[in-house]
C-alpha cells in the first residue's frame, strides 16, 4: 500500500482554455514547463482534455490546428477524482478507464490534476521512506 493520498501528490491547477478556442493555442499552453494537459471548459466547466496525445493526433490526421477547436478533438468526459482518494484509487480509475490522468476535485470544484507519472513518483518516493 501506498501511504498518499491524491491530494499530497497532484498537481496543482492545470490551464483552462473555453472549448470554442483554437487547437493551437492549446498547443501553446503545452509547451510551457510542466504542462501535461489543457482542460477544456464550456462557461468554466470542465468538458473536456487536450493533451500531448491528442497534438499527436491532429498532426498524424494532418488537421490545422490553427482553425480546429478544441471541442472537436479533446477528449471527454472527463474523469474526477476526490484528493482524499488514495492513490490505489486513482490508480484503479486509470486502468479501468484506460487513461493517464485524472481531474482532481474538492467539493466538486476542479483544483488540479492527477498524472501515471505522479502515481510513479509516490510509489518511488513510498520505497525511498520504507527503506530508511
Amino acid at each position: 500500500m501506498i501511504p498518499f493520498y491524491i491530494g499530497e501528490v497532484m498537481r496543482k491547477r492545470a490551464a483552462e482554455l473555453e472549448k470554442d478556442r483554437k487547437a493551437s493555442r492549446a498547443v501553446e499552453k503545452l509547451t510551457e514547463p510542466d504542462a501535461e494537459l489543457v482542460v477544456v471548459t464550456e462557461d468554466g466547466d470542465p468538458v473536456g482534455v487536450f493533451t500531448h496525445s491528442e497534438v499527436v493526433t491532429l498532426v498524424d490526421d494532418e488537421t490545422d490546428v490553427s482553425t480546429t477547436t478544441l471541442a472537436e478533438c479533446s477528449l471527454s468526459p472527463v474523469a474526477t477524482v476526490n484528493e482524499s482518494e488514495s492513490i490505489e484509487t486513482a490508480a484503479a480509475m486509470m486502468k479501468k478507464n484506460g487513461l493517464r490522468y485524472l481531474l482532481v476535485t474538492k467539493a466538486s470544484e476542479i483544483i488540479g490534476y492527477l498524472t501515471d507519472r505522479d502515481i510513479s513518483q509516490a510509489v518511488a518516493d513510498s520505497e525511498k521512506e520504507s527503506s530508511k
